[in-house]
């Protein structure tokens, strides 16, 4: 008999969206701005690093997704201009060096092939792509920064989809109470946990 997954509890839930608007409401005026303007600078980019090698926006966004692990996000966009590059010039995926894990690289060496795709199924990522390729509102890019704001001094849960969905609801209802799009409210936080 399979057990059934639990969501988190409605105190969490509360939890979360206190600590939420706690991280928003110490953010300062820079950090806000930065913030608000995040997601639609790297589409900006995504879009011109499309035209100049010749790939859909979204695939630009699914290399620059496949290799954001633990990788700085300049060289992030450095990483997955190589990529790009190489593959279009048809080089071995040797000739890049990236700053992230092996799997990582050959995963966006895929993707700028068309051999694979980001899949739903992998909310985090899919939901950075949809950020950045679409500036979707309907999703938030929920990565350890903001585990780290949601859940403050509480105890990180396992992160199933459930949960995982629980977390973008509450972000979003929050981000709405100060008239912003979740993903810009997430980039506002993520700015102020990080320089924290």
């Amino acid at each position: 008999m399979a057990t059934k997954v639990k969501g988190l509890s409605n105190y969490k839930i509360n939890k979360i969206k206190d600590n939420l608007r706690y991280f928003y409401n110490i953010a300062d005026q820079d950090q806000k701005e930065r913030g608000e303007a995040w997601y639609l600078q790297a589409n900006i980019w995504c879009e011109t690093m499309a035209v100049k090698y010749g790939y859909p926006t979204y695939i630009v966004a699914e290399v620059l997704s496949a290799l954001s692990p633990r990788n700085k996000w300049e060289r992030n966009k450095k990483d997955a201009e190589a990529v790009l590059s190489a593959v279009r010039n048809n080089e071995p995926i040797e000739s890049v060096k990236v700053c992230t894990f092996h799997n990582n690289k050959e995963k966006a060496f895929d993707i700028a092939r068309l051999k694979t795709r980001i899949v739903h199924g992998s909310p985090k990522t899919y939901s950075f792509v949809q950020n950045i390729a679409y500036l979707h509102a309907d999703f938030v890019t929920v990565d350890v920064w903001h585990m780290r704001a949601c859940f403050d001094k509480m105890i990180l849960p396992n992160l199933t989809d459930l949960r995982y969905g629980q977390i973008v609801k509450a972000t979003k209802q929050v981000a709405k109470e100060f008239g912003l799009k979740g993903y810009e409210f997430q980039a506002i936080v993520w700015n102020v946990v990080r320089e924290a």
